[in-house]
């Protein structure tokens, strides 16, 4: 009796998660777009993924560490990005999915291809 109970909670929890997930594809590619306005930003955040260091991505994105530091401050503060237990800033949307990237700029940058 329980299992089903806790069967049928798991569905009306993963159905309230897709509606909230199609309501806000669109509110949240605008913030991305806003807070990603170029190639430059784009690739850093897509390589923010947990896997990539820091000083990979800054390397990579041809970028100061101030500035990196300063870029993963501001999306951690918009909600785009999070702390892992690792204590790495991690992206928390794939740009892919979003139509923000595309697919050669995507594998290079750490994300679905």
């Amino acid at each position: 009796m329980q299992k089903q109970s806790e069967e049928k909670l798991l569905d009306v929890l993963i159905e309230i998660r897709n509606w909230i997930r199609a309501a806000a594809h669109g509110p949240v590619k605008n913030l991305l777009e806003a807070a990603l306005p170029d190639a430059k930003s784009r690739m850093a955040y897509q390589m923010l993924d947990g896997k990539s260091s820091m000083e990979q991505v800054r390397v990579a994105c041809k970028m100061s560490p101030n500035a990196l530091v300063a870029f993963a401050n501001r999306c951690s503060a918009m909600g785009l990005m999070d702390l892992n237990d690792d204590k790495k800033r991690v992206r928390l949307f794939d740009l892919g999915d979003f139509g923000l990237i595309g697919n050669s700029d995507a594998s290079n940058a750490g994300g679905k291809s």
